[in-house]
C-alpha cells in the first residue's frame, strides 16, 4: 500500500504523524519552580498547543493534518479531492515550509525552560518541509 508513495510522499506522513504527536503530547516547555516539593506536586510541562504561544504549534498541527490528509485520501485511497488553485505538489511545499518556519519562531521566541519536545518536533517540521519540498520536486520531473 505504501509503495504507491514515492518519497516525498512517505517522509511527509511519517514525520508528519511524528510531529503531531510530539506537539500534543511531548513537553515543550519545562518550567522550574522554586519549591521542589511544589514542583511534585503541580504538573510543570507544556506541550507546544499550550500557552505560551499556543497558536504556533495549533496552526503547526492543523497545516501537517492537512498534508497528511491529503496524502492518505487522494493517494493511498484514490478519492478525489477538489483542485485548488495550485498544484497539490506546490501546496505541500508552501505548507511544509510554513510548519517549519512557524515552529522554529515558536522555539525562538521563549528560548529559556525548553523540554526536549521543542527540539524533536522542531527537527520533525524541518522534515516536514523537507518531504513537501520532495513532492513539489518530484511532481516537476517528468515521468
Amino acid at each position: 500500500m505504501l509503495a504507491k508513495l514515492s518519497q516525498g510522499d512517505r517522509i511527509v506522513l511519517v514525520a508528519g504523524l511524528l510531529l503531531i504527536v510530539d506537539l500534543l503530547v511531548l513537553p515543550w516547555y519545562d518550567a522550574e519552580l522554586a519549591d521542589a516539593d511544589l514542583e511534585r506536586l503541580v504538573d510543570t510541562t507544556f506541550t507546544a498547543v499550550q500557552q505560551p504561544y499556543a497558536a504556533y504549534g495549533v496552526v503547526a498541527v492543523v497545516l501537517t493534518a492537512i498534508m497528511i490528509g491529503q496524502i492518505v485520501l487522494g493517494r493511498l485511497l484514490s478519492v478525489q479531492l477538489p483542485a485548488p488553485a495550485v498544484p497539490w505538489s506546490q501546496v505541500h511545499l508552501v505548507l511544509g515550509v510554513f510548519v517549519a518556519v512557524v515552529l522554529v519562531i515558536k522555539l525562538a521566541r521563549l528560548t529559556n525552560s525548553l523540554g526536549y519536545g521543542a527540539y524533536s518536533g522542531v527537527l520533525a517540521g524541518i522534515l516536514v518541509a523537507y518531504g513537501g519540498w520532495l513532492i513539489a520536486r518530484e511532481a516537476d520531473v517528468p515521468a
